[in-house]
Parts: C-alpha cells; sequence; structure tokens
C-alpha cells in the first residue's frame, strides 16, 4: 500500500472517550445489512471490503424462494465520498439457483437494499446526489462540481441518469398553464409545452401543435382556470373543448411579440416619409466649384501615417550600418519592404510610391472628374458609362471595379454645421428597427404613466 494509508479491519461497533459506543450502521445507514472485512484509507480513496449473503431469497420471475447457493463473485461498487475521498466497495455478493423445475431462471442475484440497483456500478445514494446534480446543471458543469464533491463522472453518465429518471406524475393541472409550441428540428417538427405559470416548470409535452392532444391533456388533468397560451387558433379551439371554463388570456411576451413585428411593418410602409422629412430640414447647399470639387483632399489617413513612421525608422536603422535582412528582421517586415523604404528619399516618396500605383480607373479618370463635377454621384450610374467605354483589348476583359476615389466624394462640409443638418442627417440615418425601438420605449413610457 502506498504511504500514509491505514488498513485495518472492520469493527461493527466505534468506541468514543466518553465510553459510548456508535455502530458502523449509524454513520452508513446503507451498509448495515452488510459484513464489512477490511477498510484500506489511503489519501487519495477509500476501500471497503465487505460481504452480501443473505441466508435466502426470492426468485425474480417465479418468486420461489430458495436457500441453495450457486456461485459467488465480486461486485465493485462506487459510494457516496468520505472526508473529500471517493469511495469504491468490494462486495462479494452470491448467485442462487432457483428450485422451480417451471421457472426459465436457472440462477438469480439479489440487490442489496438501499445500496445495489441491476445494471449500476455505482450505490443507491451516490446515483441519487449525482442525479440531482445533473438535473440541476447538466452535464459540463455538473461533471465540475462532482469532482469538487470526491465524486468524478463523466458528462454522459450524470445525463444517462436524468434520462432514466421517471417523469413526475401529474395528477391534476395547475390553476395557470402557459401552453407555446417549440421546435423539436426547426422547419421540420415541432411540439407543445405545457408550462406552470405559477413557477415557471415545464409539465409536459405534447407531439405536435393542433388542437387534439391540447384538448385530450386538460380533459385528462382537470383543475386548469387559466390558460395562457400562443395566440394560435388551433390552440384556442383545443382549450375550449379540454376546459370549456377556463379563462384564456395571451401571455406578454407573445402580445409584445407581435406589437413589435406590426410596428416594423408600420415603420417600413412609411420610411420614405422620414427621407422626406430629411431632405426638407436640409438647408440648401451652395453647388461647389469644379475647382473644389476636385482639389478637395481627405485628411492623412492612419496607414500614411504609419508608413511615414516605418520610413523614419528604417533609415535611422540603415545609418547604423544595419543591412536590410537584418532591418526586415528587427521590424518584423518584409525585405522587399525594407528595401523599399530604404531606397525612398522622403517619407512623402514612400507614401506616394504606396497610394499612386496603376489602377484599372486611371484610363477613365477625366471622364469620372467630368461626370463627378457634373453632379452625377450615382456610382451605379458612373460605373455603367465607364463599362459601356471600355475598348476592345485585354484590359476589357479585368473586371472593373465599383469603388470611387475617396477624394472625389469629400464635400465641402463647413456650410452644413449646425442644427438642422445634424437633425437631417439622424433622419437620414434612421433605419426601421431604429424607428421600432422608438416607438416602443415611447409605449412603455406612455403606459406607466
Amino acid at each position: 500500500m502506498p504511504p500514509q494509508s491505514v488498513s485495518c479491519a472492520a469493527s461493527p461497533v466505534i468506541r468514543g472517550d466518553a465510553g459510548g459506543s456508535t455502530e458502523v450502521g449509524d454513520l452508513l445507514p446503507h451498509l448495515r445489512d452488510l459484513v464489512v472485512e477490511k477498510i484500506d484509507a489511503t489519501p487519495s480513496a477509500v476501500v471497503i471490503t465487505a460481504r452480501w449473503r443473505p441466508p435466502k431469497a426470492a426468485c425474480p420471475a417465479c418468486g420461489t424462494w430458495s436457500a441453495r447457493i450457486h456461485s459467488s463473485y465480486v461486485r465493485l461498487v462506487r459510494d457516496l465520498p468520505l472526508g473529500g475521498r471517493p469511495v469504491l466497495i468490494h462486495l462479494a455478493v452470491c448467485r442462487f439457483r432457483c428450485t422451480s423445475p417451471a421457472c426459465r431462471k436457472v440462477t438469480f442475484t439479489v440487490q442489496a437494499e438501499g445500496l445495489t440497483a441491476r445494471y449500476q456500478r455505482c450505490s443507491v445514494p451516490l446515483a441519487g446526489l449525482l442525479s440531482q446534480v445533473a438535473l440541476e446543471l447538466a452535464g459540463r458543469a455538473g461533471m465540475r462540481l462532482a469532482a469538487a464533491l470526491g465524486a468524478e463522472v463523466h458528462r454522459s453518465t450524470l445525463l444517462r441518469l436524468v434520462i432514466g429518471m421517471p417523469d413526475p406524475e401529474i395528477a391534476s393541472a395547475p390553476e395557470v398553464v402557459g401552453v407555446d409550441d417549440f421546435a423539436l428540428r426547426r422547419g421540420h417538427v415541432y411540439a407543445t409545452i405545457l408550462v406552470d405559470a405559477a413557477t415557471g416548470q415545464a409539465i409536459d409535452i405534447l407531439p405536435g401543435r393542433e388542437a387534439g392532444p391540447l384538448a385530450d391533456w386538460l380533459k385528462a388533468h382537470p383543475g386548469a382556470r387559466v390558460i395562457c397560451r400562443d395566440r394560435a387558433g388551433d390552440y384556442a379551439e383545443g382549450a375550449r373543448d379540454g376546459a370549456p371554463d377556463a379563462v384564456q388570456v395571451a401571455d406578454r411576451w407573445h402580445l409584445w411579440h407581435n406589437l413589435a413585428e406590426h410596428t416594423a411593418k408600420a415603420v417600413a410602409r412609411h420610411h420614405s416619409c422620414l427621407r422626406e422629412i430629411a431632405a426638407a430640414a436640409e438647408p440648401a447647399q451652395p453647388q461647389p466649384t469644379p475647382a473644389e470639387a476636385i482639389t478637395e483632399a481627405p485628411a492623412e489617413s492612419r496607414l500614411a501615417a504609419r508608413m511615414r513612421d516605418q520610413h523614419a525608422t528604417v533609415q535611422a536603422l540603415a545609418a547604423r550600418g544595419l543591412g536590410l535582412r537584418a532591418i526586415a528582421r528587427e521590424l518584423g517586415i518584409d525585405r522587399k519592404t525594407a528595401r523599399r523604404f530604404a531606397y525612398a528619399a522622403t517619407g512623402d516618396d514612400a507614401v506616394a510610391r504606396a497610394i499612386s500605383r496603376p489602377t484599372l480607373l486611371d484610363r477613365y479618370q477625366p471622364h469620372l472628374h467630368r461626370r463627378w463635377n457634373e453632379g452625377c454621384h450615382d456610382v451605379a450610374v458612373l460605373h455603367a458609362e465607364i463599362t459601356e467605354m471600355r475598348q476592345v483589348g485585354w484590359d476589357d476583359k479585368q473586371p472593373v471595379f465599383r469603388p470611387i476615389p475617396y477624394a472625389w466624394r469629400v464635400e465641402v462640409a463647413d456650410s452644413r454645421l449646425g442644427r438642422s443638418r445634424r437633425l437631417a442627417k439622424s433622419f437620414e440615418n434612421t433605419t426601421t428597427t431604429s424607428a421600432t425601438g422608438w416607438l416602443q420605449v415611447a409605449c412603455i413610457a406612455t403606459t406607466r404613466r
């Protein structure tokens, strides 16, 4: 045995300092009927060796009592942990021979009451503990809690324990029954769930979403006074047939959901009104001159600033005598990038070389400048025009990209400052979802007044 382990012959009586005595069965009631032979206590586990040998037993098939022993074997049973350590019981059990010649069973075994069950490797108390853990926390979380309690178990075992638990008997329906549908397989198979609205616990699951199963269930379980249901017609019919005296109400969630759907539809129908309001609120702006439209340039981008910083760093490292490979390794960039920054005289040259590469729109630049200054800012129209202008050749087989240079999109913003412009822009950017949310918030504020 490993160090710091204790092995002793078990005594049926444990004596205290005051002279009192306590039996092992008082501390472990489910081991009361066993003959405990030895207990091995180690830092990692407690191993109990015991025997279970009743004088006679009844055959589970025919009920005939028999005292004839056929054979014996050792069964390993996991028990509740002791002091945070797992407990393993080496239980010696006997197999009886059935004395009835007409019985189909030749041999049989009996279970130790309160300790073992058929086809189960854990004791009845441990199975009850794990079932409650699985019922509250399910698989992964229950597995972590069981390990902390000293009863390691796989998450699949916990789920099997929950599946094997018998369904609670329902004698009568609760006073307030919630009825709704849910998907067993979305878009294919649906069912109906019944919930106790007072406690929030699920009661039963009915097949399908028709009125018949709901009416049959309400007739078999009387007592429902209020039925809080979905607004489907089948549920209304089933509630009328199964519980004609019950009051039918619509739950808050479906009322709010239906309100949100109809509000969204109304906002979508009148979304053009928001654009009209934005156009009316926006003051007239002077048309920019061609020179302003073309020469207006955006602020320096973060990419250009980062390239200038990298160019200065590469130039500093090159001045210290480092080669291109060493610079690339030091900065974590490609050697070609390091070479481009090293050969560029200034940061402007490095940025211009990177952002002034030839594009597919170069040949159409004059036409796009002219059309943009004429007031045509529709990207789809400009794309259609330059597509028609393409000449026959290899370049025409390449796709023409839709993005328009950002510099052309920049317009004079100085005259657009002010509250009216901000209000117009807020209406312009309004979506159906945001408008629906505004109306719902207004509805809540009105009802709470």
